[in-house]
């Protein structure tokens, strides 16, 4: 009602149901609305649907600009979560302003006035959040009660999202299912099951049936087993196919399962279909690739072999026992670690490991020109801090993107000199007793700079010591420095020597050898210092 001094005012109107004829005041309207509240209420509680029932809100004039949620049912839930009892007392065009002069606004307006229910179906309806329109589609059944109307709706787009997830399902998997009755000989197929077959949907669903014309002719005895099994089996039947699609071949599994009636009796087949060529033909890639890394694998341990063939057992050269051992990477067999010992002239000795970065063809081409190289110069009475300087230097000209570590010694069996020297190399070991040292005389790496020079230490050796040469997969370790993995491996060669004699010393320090990285290969040279000497040779 309009107040005396001209403003307008909003009132709620009472359901016509409970005025009185003779309305003494506001206090008697205010319980009559009580009691309608109280009864719609209690329906609303009562019934498992969305529902809210509101009364119209109207101006001095009469007419109806809004409309209160009075009572509302447990499940009822609006755009913004809020949940049954929340919902009282909020005004339709407060609370959700897009609704005003929407289609769903104008049916409320014609159930109040012409008293008789109406559906708006497909309400579209939009809300603004953070900027961003939301969309939400709904059907909602109004109907006249007691002076107001009670709303009821279901959301639509719930339906349509669920629908859009499993059609974004079956085309992601390219899966299909499909349902044949065996009553009626009614057939549905779910959308991708037309586009796995190939079919339009004018063409119609295949019957189960028509299948073994589509079938490769070598599947189809195991296509009428599968549906002959069917009949009685409990379970589902799976069964992979080649099936023929506008000229190409697919394989498609299928996954089909009956369901019975009451007596037991078949009455529908279930099942999901999916087309499974694309994993098919990359198991064949697959299968080919491994083919090719066996021959690969196969191959480069042959080349392996050629360019560094690794001694099965111990041998001799004058004044030393070597043994040898090499690991190939397990993810690449053919790398760039590398051995020689070979007996010179004037009763020398030569012994070396290196390493040249990297694996595969590029690493080992390296590593066979620097172990080559190594023999010619030692021949040519090169010593080894003469013999790194030219390594380097045949590096930087003929393979300038390859680096190297390596350590050379030359060994004088007659007075028992070791001469040794490191171009960025772990260092030699030397076993005396049950005590591991470090040679350590540290050089730059090969390959890094053009000019540069090497200096070599000198040492005496005693009869029974051990040299231990090997390249840095020995003691490397993700997670680990090579100083820590050292230091470990010193204190499995102490205890792996500890109490043994002497004969048996260098097979024991063999067998305590084990690699730390298994993607890196590893090369290990352990020499003896024999008794007898060439004092007289």
């Amino acid at each position: 009602m309009g107040g005396g001094d001209g403003t307008l005012r909003l009132t709620p109107v009472t359901p016509p149901s409970d005025r009185s004829a003779d309305v003494a005041g506001t206090e008697a309207i205010g319980a009559g609305k009580e009691m309608t509240t109280a009864t719609v209420q209690a329906m609303l509680d009562a019934m498992p649907i969305q529902a809210v029932w509101s009364v119209p809100i109207r101006d001095e004039t009469g007419a109806v600009v809004d409309f209160e949620v009075c009572a509302a049912s447990p499940r009822a839930t609006d755009v913004h979560g809020r949940v049954g009892k929340e919902l009282i007392g909020l005004r339709a065009v407060e609370a959700y302003p897009t609704i005003a002069g929407s289609p769903l606004w104008e049916g409320y307006l014609r159930v109040i006035e012409t008293g008789e229910a109406e559906e708006v179906d497909r309400y579209s309806h939009v809300e603004m959040g953070d900027g961003v329109p939301h969309r939400t589609v709904w059907s909602v059944q109004v109907t006249p009660v007691s002076g107001g109307i009670v709303s009821a709706w279901v959301r639509l787009d719930e339906e349509e999202r669920l629908t859009t997830r499993i059609n974004h399902t079956e085309s992601l998997g390219n899966l299909g299912w499909g349902r044949w009755s065996l009553l009626n000989g009614e057939i549905e197929w779910s959308p991708q099951l037309y586009a796995i077959h190939g079919r339009d949907h004018a063409e119609g669903p295949l019957d189960l049936q028509d299948y073994p014309a589509i079938t490769h002719p070598e599947d189809v005895p195991l296509l009428r087993d599968a549906l002959n099994r069917l009949a009685t089996a409990e379970g589902p039947q799976e069964f992979d196919l080649r099936i023929r699609v506008h000229g190409e071949q697919r394989h498609v599994r299928a996954v089909l399962e009956v369901s019975r009636d009451a007596a037991g009796q078949p009455v529908e087949v279930h099942g999901v279909i999916q087309d499974i060529s694309d994993w098919h033909r990359a198991a064949e890639e697959l299968a080919e690739i491994n083919q090719r890394l066996e021959e690969e694998s196969q191959l480069t341990a042959r080349l392996q072999n050629i360019i560094l063939p690794p001694p099965d057992d111990p041998f001799a050269i004058p004044g030393l026992e070597i043994a040898v051992r090499y690991f190939p990477a397990e993810t690449a067999p053919l790398g760039g670690d590398w051995y020689q010992a070979i007996h010179l002239d004037h009763n020398q000795v030569l012994l070396a490991v290196g390493d040249v970065a990297g694996h595969g063809l590029a690493a080992a081409s390296a590593m066979a020109k620097l172990r080559h190289a190594i023999t010619g110069l030692a021949f040519a009475e090169h010593e080894p801090a003469q013999i790194l300087v030219a390594l380097n230097r045949l590096l930087r000209r003929m393979r300038p993107d390859v680096l190297a570590t390596a350590v050379v010694a030359r060994y004088s069996p007659k007075d028992r000199i070791l001469t040794w020297t490191h171009a960025g190399h772990p260092p030699v070991l030397l076993i005396r007793g049950d005590q591991v040292q470090r040679l350590l005389h540290p050089g730059v790496l090969l390959g890094v700079f053009e000019d540069v020079s090497y200096t070599a230490a000198n040492l005496r050796l005693e009869p029974e010591d051990l040299l231990l040469m090997f390249t840095d997969g020995l003691i490397e370790r993700p997670g680990r420095d090579l100083f820590e993995g050292l230091d470990a491996l010193c204190a499995a060669i102490e205890t792996a020597v500890r109490g043994t004699r002497p004969a048996e010393r260098l097979a024991a320090v063999m067998d305590a050898l084990v690699p730390s990285n298994t993607s890196d290969d590893t090369c290990i040279l352990v020499a003896r210092i024999t008794p007898h000497n060439l004092e007289g040779s």
